[in-house]
């Protein structure tokens, strides 16, 4: 039973990254209309928090079940400091390695860190 809740809320989690990179590509076409310097900074703002997201949910989901509980908390913990390490990582060497625009970066980063209140409303698990 905790095994196929376990799964759905697995794909409940995936299926929001899915969407959040879904969003991240049409922010960088959005970005296009203006230049592809901003196009560029939207998209690699939002998938910074795409890609922290997915490794997070990567890492909640390695264990499930009232047995692995111990486990399961630890593996959320790890998940939670690799996805703020990454984020903080991610950022800092693209405004070194990349010729971004700062504001539109953090546009980009932002609309997708919101889109996750909306998930309830997006991605619904079948419990």
């Amino acid at each position: 039973m905790s095994q196929t809740i376990a799964k759905k809320q697995r794909q409940a989690a995936y299926k929001m990254v899915f969407v959040q990179l879904a969003i991240s590509v049409m922010l960088g076409l959005i970005g296009l209309l203006i230049s592809k310097q901003i196009a560029l900074s939207l998209s690699v703002g939002a998938l910074i928090v795409v890609v922290a997201n997915f490794i997070f949910a990567s890492m909640v989901f390695r264990k499930s079940g009232a047995q692995a509980a111990s486990e399961v908390k630890k593996y959320f913990a790890m998940g939670e400091s690799l996805k703020l390490l990454l984020t903080i990582g991610l950022l800092i060497a693209v405004f070194i390695l990349l010729p971004v625009h700062p504001a539109a970066l953090l546009i980009g980063y932002v609309i997708i860190v919101l889109s996750q209140w909306f998930a309830p409303w997006v991605v619904k698990p079948d419990l």
